[in-house]
């Protein structure tokens, strides 16, 4: 292996160093969009008199709690409320279940939200269904507002009105549709609120109609927002492999602002006017979406805070919602639509939103037509005949080490040139040893007389790079892939395979673990240098990147780690090969050469 190979994988190691850096960096939200002045300013005005109502509230909830104390003095209705909606702080908590083929779910009187939504078809990974919502913290697609009376409404605690009985239960099957409302009617004037929900038998999404009566007399600064307050709740074993996938977004016109929270003590927020299209909360595998239907929304704001959770885990936890002007105080409705389940890009795509965005990779801009037209096709495609996805990676491994054939034999033939070279090369460095710079020039003119390109060593494992990224991107935000089975201690092939927890953390790198197939990986990387370095000053690299990217690779997905294992396998096998049939054809023109000789010698006598 020449000197430019040794790069190549130095190379490797260094970028994938700084691709798991920049994994957990965030750059800070631009600066929000300037759009209609008067819509700006009401929102502005409204959602600074929510964050200040937010604030007081906290600091007299604050002092009246005691050390020790589990008791939590209750405001008077008419301190928190005010007249006009203190009346609404107590009601009949009425729960209805709503089944569709894709969900179960639950929606209270209390608050007209959504408490409960378990996805059919998914399991946690200790084999539970897959509930994505968070049953301690109250339910989800509230409206919070500032009241005429100058209190801060939220109406998650509040009651609706409802027709039904509690417990009833919908079963939608076929095509049906079913219609679902809440009202709350805040004075006898005709003033009110109307939540209207519509479920389909076949889809993820739903609809959400929000209407309001004479809002002048209850709404100040006629403006709401129609909020999901909490990250959706994890599901899979590892979470610090989730949350670090867990992000916050909003399309505005035709960009996509991102909020990722890295740190606890590093809370972000983003407060933006301007048209929206959407606002978004994903985990690694599911995520939901609110999108205005018609007319689009005048704002969105999120928020973003870190916990740290139990074996070194963690969770992050995101509040979006949209913004909504009222322009006709008399009567006006505002549609929507949610869309709450897997992140699956088939699906995503077709609803023709761009929602399939918030499935991002690392350098977005090469890795996204690898991973979205290339790889997970060719996935899916072969999946249709073969069940096990591991034996899939093993065939997607042959198929691209069939494609880099031609590369791989360049740098085969690339090394050996080399090699031929290395006595040419050895007498210009002992020639010019005492001016390297007329040692590099001579050593450049070697090369352009014998045709030899120094970096060619280096182009397959180049283009091994950008698959590397692809596959991890595929690996870690796929739902096809999530709890994909191989066999033997494989039992998921989107996290990593932990074989063995250590009692520390391996300086530099910081894992704590050692995956069975970064191993394989390793030990076949090893093998595969042993085969083709021979010079005694570069056996110090045939030792230390086999070791170094077994670590760095621990902590990737096992399917990652299956195809890299399965591609240094076939390159042995290639190179076992070619040395061998190399080897005969050197036997043979040895045997052709001794018999020229012994014929040149019975001509002279």
């Amino acid at each position: 292996m020449d000197r430019n190979s040794i790069i190549g994988f130095v190379l490797i190691g260094v970028i994938l160093i700084g691709w798991l850096y920049f994994q957990n960096l965030n750059a800070p939200p631009p600066p929000p969009k300037q759009d209609d002045k008067v819509n700006e300013q009401k929102i502005k005005d409204s959602l600074n008199q929510v964050q200040q109502n937010q604030q007081k509230q906290t600091t007299q909830q604050d002092t009246v709690k005691k050390t020790g104390d589990t008791t939590r003095v209750q405001q008077p209705v008419s301190e928190k409320y005010g007249t006009l909606f203190g009346k609404f702080e107590k009601g009949e908590d009425k729960v209805l279940i709503v089944e569709t083929d894709k969900y179960y779910a639950e929606f209270s009187t209390k608050g007209g939200s959504l408490i409960k939504y378990e996805v059919k078809g998914f399991k946690t990974w200790d084999g539970f269904p897959v509930q994505l919502l968070y049953l301690n913290k109250g339910g989800e697609l509230n409206l919070l507002f500032n009241s005429t009376e100058g209190k801060l409404i939220n109406t998650k605690e509040l009651y609706f009105n409802s027709a039904y009985k509690p417990w009833e239960r919908v079963n939608l099957t076929g095509n049906n549709e079913y219609k679902v409302v809440y009202e709350m009617p805040v004075d006898s004037n005709g003033a009110k609120i109307t939540k209207t929900y519509t479920f389909k038998n076949d889809s993820y999404m739903f609809d959400i109609e929000i209407g309001m009566e004479n809002s002048k007399s209850f709404i100040s600064n006629f403006e709401y927002q129609l909020a999901w307050e909490n990250s959706l709740k994890l599901t899979e074993y590892r979470s610090d492999a989730e949350g670090s996938h867990a992000q916050a977004f909003a399309e505005m016109g035709d960009e996509l602002e991102v909020l990722d929270v890295t740190a606890k003590d590093e809370p972000v927020k983003s407060d933006l006017n301007g048209q929206t299209n959407w606002v978004s909360s994903r985990i690694k595998y599911f995520t939901v979406f609110l999108i205005p239907d018609g007319r689009k929304a005048d704002g969105s704001y999120i928020t973003g805070n870190y916990y740290d959770l139990p074996n070194n885990g963690h969770e992050k936890d995101y509040s979006i919602a949209l913004k909504m002007l009222v322009k006709n105080d008399r009567s006006e409705k505002h549609k929507f639509k949610v869309y709450l389940g897997p992140v699956d890009y088939e699906i995503l795509k077709s609803y023709n939103m761009n929602l399939q965005a918030t499935m991002r990779f690392s350098l977005d801009f090469l890795v996204r037509p690898i991973a979205q037209y290339a790889i997970l096709p060719f996935f899916l495609f072969i999946h249709k005949f073969i069940s096990n996805w591991g034996i899939v990676i093993i065939i997607f491994s042959i198929v691209m080490k069939i494609v880099l054939t031609p590369f791989t034999r360049y740098q085969m033939k690339s090394m050996k040139k080399m090699g031929e070279l290395q006595p040419k090369m050895n007498a210009l460095r002992e020639k010019y040893k005492d001016d390297p710079q007329k040692q590099q020039q001579m050593m450049m003119k070697l090369y352009r007389d014998e045709k030899i390109n120094p970096a060619g060593g280096c182009l397959p494992m180049l283009l091994q790079l950008p698959i590397l990224y692809a596959l991890f991107g595929v690996f870690s935000s796929t739902i096809e892939l999530r709890q994909a089975y191989f066999g033997l201690w494989i039992h998921d092939l989107a996290i990593p395979d932990e074989i063995l927890h250590l009692p520390f953390k391996i300086p530099l790198f910081g894992v704590d673990s050692l995956s069975g197939l970064a191993l394989l990986m390793g030990i076949t990387m090893f093998i595969q240098q042993k085969m083709t370095v021979k010079d005694p000053k570069q056996m110090a690299m045939v030792y230390v990147m086999p070791i170094m990217l077994t670590f760095l690779f621990t902590t990737l997905p096992a399917g990652l780690n299956l195809y890299y294992f399965m591609f240094n396998l076939l390159s042995i096998i290639e190179q076992y090969y070619i040395t061998k049939k190399g080897k005969k054809a050197g036997e043979e023109e040895a045997v052709i050469e001794q018999q020229k000789a012994v014929l040149k010698n019975k001509g002279k006598k």
